[in-house]
């Protein structure tokens, strides 16, 4: 089962009942349970974490760090159920906002917006639907490239708030097509590459932390059709609260793995990253 439709069919009404420190709280409890019920997705995160031990900040065994990753994206689901109780506003405050340390690239995105297609490479890590509603509200509105949740009411609930926030979602072989136009019209879009290939899909071979990840090669072949400003992006979460410190990689070249431009973040705070399946080839 897809791990996002199973924490929310196992904390969803918990997590939107609560006040957002409880719920948090109560997440990362029951996100235990799921680690310890789900040996498939717990093996595997535990796998992973044993090759991601060596390169990362992390004081303790790879079974701790596959559970701490579970928990971690627990709170990333109260988010995402909660998405409707937060503005555009709220999103861009709860990444530092008008902080002198991010101005410099609030202003650059300024200038590329509507004036160059933006093409934002994203992985499972952090928060990314903050970053979208952050975006919006500094600079506009966007599109996003979604695929199914793998349950109905979760899949309403985060889309619909998606829209709300200016991140129109697009599913499928014809959201891809809307994506492209959006781009060849100098519009700005978001994927989240960092998916399984589909059988038979175009894959390309990236490394993370030296270790080899095959990849659907869909973002570069957008970014190379359109001509798009590809834009690594990643938002990682400061203690256990609604607080983010952005990772916008403006330096990105054309043509270049993406997974390197993600390893500061991933080794700063490996507990963010939800991979739980067996994301390496070894």
């Amino acid at each position: 089962m897809n791990p996002l439709a199973l924490g929310y069919q196992t904390l969803g009404r918990a997590a939107r009942a609560l006040p957002r420190p409880l719920a948090y709280a109560t997440a990362r409890r029951l996100m235990d349970a799921v680690y310890l019920g789900w040996p498939r997705g717990g093996n595997a995160a535990r796998r992973n974490a044993e090759l991601l031990l060596p390169h990362v900040d992390w004081i303790g065994s790879a079974s701790s760090l596959a559970r701490a990753q579970f928990q971690r994206y627990g709170e990333y689901l109260v988010d995402a159920v909660r998405l409707d109780e937060l503005s555009s506003a709220d999103c861009y405050a709860a990444v530092g906002g008008d902080d002198p340390v991010w101005v410099d690239q609030w202003k650059q995105l300024e200038e590329l917006y509507q004036r160059r297609p933006i093409l934002f490479a994203v992985i499972h890590f952090g928060n990314w639907d903050i970053l979208g509603g952050a975006y919006t509200h500094r600079i506009g509105p966007s599109m996003v490239l979604v695929e199914d949740l793998g349950h109905p009411a979760l899949n309403r609930a985060i889309q619909d708030q998606r829209s709300r926030l200016g991140m129109a979602p697009a599913s499928g072989r014809r959201g891809l097509r809307q994506i492209v136009s959006h781009l060849n019209d100098n519009g700005t879009a978001a994927i989240l590459f960092d998916r399984p290939p589909r059988p038979n899909e175009r894959t390309t071979t990236e490394t993370l932390f030296g270790h080899r990840v095959v990849l659907p090669n869909e973002i570069h072949r957008i970014a190379e059709s359109t001509g798009a400003k590809l834009v690594p992006l990643a938002a990682t979460r400061q203690g256990h609260d609604l607080r983010f410190v952005p990772h916008i990689d403006l330096d990105h070249r054309a043509g270049v793995p993406l997974l390197p431009a993600f390893q500061r973040a991933v080794d700063a705070a490996p507990d963010q990253w939800y991979q739980f399946r067996d994301f390496f080839k070894t």
